[in-house]
């Protein structure tokens, strides 16, 4: 696994939506899964590390999409009928648009800073080197 904290992230992210695609079914749901595979699939197979070029583009195109979330999900705030439960907080625009702007940000500082990319490749291999004596 290249990027472990990306890979649950998106199993998360693609659970949820999940679970309410099957419960209201809205068309928007199916972005959320996509996304959610997406961060399945990136943090499984691809990373953050060694594609670096990818990750700057990905992590200002995250943060580009994140500032537009948010400033929609301020305009919706005052139509809400009643305040929100935990649950349905985890699902709003809001928190998902600062998600996304804190993701972004992580993504260019993995992109650009050697010490963030030293740091997950030494503890990346730990765990792995962890995992295979374990298994031994």
């Amino acid at each position: 696994m290249k990027a472990p904290i990306t890979f649950y992230i998106g199993i998360v992210v693609t659970m949820l939506n999940g679970y309410y695609l099957m419960i209201s079914i809205e068309s928007s749901r199916i972005i959320g899964l996509i996304i959610g595979l997406f961060f399945v699939v990136w943090g499984w197979k691809i990373g953050w590390t060694k594609h670096r070029n990818l990750t700057l583009i990905v992590g200002h195109f995250a943060m580009t999409i994140g500032s537009l979330v948010v400033a929609w999900s301020i305009y919706q705030i005052p139509f809400l009928s009643k305040a929100p439960t935990l649950l349905e907080t985890l699902d709003m625009p809001l928190f998902w648009g600062i998600f996304a702007i804190w993701g972004g940000f992580c993504m260019i500082t993995h992109g650009y800073c050697n010490c963030a990319i030293k740091t997950h490749d030494f503890n990346t291999t730990k765990k792995a080197e962890s995992i295979r004596k374990a298994e031994l």
